[in-house]
């Protein structure tokens, strides 16, 4: 979950879907299986009032945060089989969806950087059990660009307020 940048809204995933309603044989052993298939982007009032469902595709949506101006969400979403993951932003109403990333590989842990220009994320594009961090104009125009260089896992990115830096959480000790 997030807040906005004016602390009015939060943003959240939720799987209550797969448990407020009455499952076909297909859902239920998707349930079974991978619960997280069900997840799904809700935005509310901070109060806890107000809850709205702004996703409803087929397969894992999850990790929201809103952009710098509050205007739009950035999210991850896995496909059906839950092995590729793109970056996704949307308006806050969950209108405007739009893919920004096509690795076919897993990017996730998207975060956007002050700028408002780029969307910092992490992906293993480069093998599976190697997460580098990309950034990506936030329209999703140009090829990402690579921002770490060691083996191992390198992910959930998070630039300083003014953007001069970048916080992640690394293996490279083992």
């Amino acid at each position: 979950a997030s807040y906005s940048p004016d602390g009015q809204w939060i943003a959240f995933s939720s799987m209550r879907d797969a448990y407020n309603r009455t499952l076909n044989d297909a859902d239920k052993k998707r349930l079974d299986e991978n619960p997280s298939y069900f997840a799904e982007i809700y935005i509310m009032r901070a109060d806890g009032s107000g809850q709205k469902r702004l996703t409803s595709v087929p397969g894992y949506d999850g990790g929201p945060f809103f952009t710098h101006d509050g205007k739009r969400i950035v999210w991850r979403r896995f496909d059906e089989q839950g092995l590729i993951a793109n970056v996704f932003t949307m308006n806050i109403d969950g209108t405007g969806a739009k893919q920004v990333t096509d690795f076919g590989s897993m990017s996730w842990a998207p975060y956007e950087h002050p700028s408002g220009e780029y969307i910092i994320f992490a992906s293993n594009k480069l093998g599976f059990e190697n997460f580098e961090l990309f950034m990506v104009d936030t329209q999703g125009t140009k090829e990402p660009v690579r921002v770490t260089y060691s083996d191992g896992f390198d992910g959930l990115p998070v630039p300083s307020p003014d953007g001069t830096q970048l916080a992640w959480t690394s293996g490279r000790a083992g």
